[in-house]
């Protein structure tokens, strides 16, 4: 007798894989925060500093390439896959190289004034002290120092650390991207704009929510370095080394004591 025939459904195919559609050149401190969390509302998963010290994968990309830029180039495609926007250091710093791998992508240069800028970038640095403290025995937490030195004062400011030369940094920084990206692909936007001309330059309607301004002030830098430094309080190696330095401090110190009695 002939076989029964089986009926088959056609497989439905996997759905796309989101394209990068936005590249941010705009440095940290220029409303990147509120930047992101518009963009998400948009409907665009937005990869931001914060994304890249959730992660310990890309932590250790970063860290790599901070540390030996030649001998650690950054897998952008791999790094990026799943978002479709990209923001802060330091993606800010490798505009040009996404250009390059996403050419479809337009570019957001997020801007404010340069001198409060400056200020706002010398506050971090000045209530964020602790953590080179807390870097020492928290290896997490080097990372991420290590990731923000290279890209801030290797890559942007060169080395200089007078906060003068930063503002020139800013503005050169600027007119450096107004000249390297097409003008129908960039825009220059300040978050106090609103959302009327970045959902135009986006093409997308207006959401009926008001804008987001986040991160005015330091709390959001502060409760994100603190949950790094709690991650690694709550990994047993982090035990395990401060068992080994205190034990080599007493060690030192007590063989010491002996030397001078």
């Amino acid at each position: 007798p002939p076989r029964p025939r089986i009926a088959f459904e056609p497989r439905s195919r996997p759905p796309p894989r989101p394209e990068m559609k936005l590249i941010g050149a705009g440095f940290s401190r220029t409303g990147t925060i509120s930047l992101q969390e518009a963009l998400i509302t948009l409907g665009l998963p937005c990869y931001h500093f914060f994304e890249l010290m959730s992660k310990d994968a890309d932590l250790d990309i970063w860290y790599k390439y901070s540390l030996d830029p030649a001998g650690s180039p950054l897998p952008y495609k791999a790094l990026l896959e799943g978002y479709e926007a990209c923001l802060d250091f330091p993606i800010c710093v490798h505009y040009r190289e996404l250009m390059e791998e996403f050419p479809d992508a337009k570019v957001i240069l997020t801007v404010r004034d340069a001198e409060k800028w400056r200020d706002s970038l010398a506050k971090i640095f000045r209530t964020c002290g602790w953590v080179i403290v807390f870097a020492l025995v928290c290896p997490r937490l080097l990372k991420v120092l290590v990731i923000g030195v290279r890209a801030s004062f290797v890559d942007t400011f060169k080395m200089h650390l007078d906060r003068a030369n930063w503002i020139e940094a800013f503005n050169q920084h600027v007119a450096e991207v107004k000249a390297a990206v097409p003008p129908e692909k960039l825009l220059v936007f300040d978050v106090r704009e609103g959302w009327e001309p970045l959902c135009k330059f986006l093409d997308c309607p207006v959401p009926d929510a008001a804008f987001p301004h986040k991160n005015k002030g330091m709390s959001a830098v502060q409760r994100k370095i603190l949950t790094v430094v709690w991650r690694d309080l709550t990994d047993v190696r982090f035990w395990l080394r401060l068992a080994l330095v205190v034990g080599s401090i007493v060690a030192l110190v007590y063989a010491s004591m002996n030397l001078v009695f």
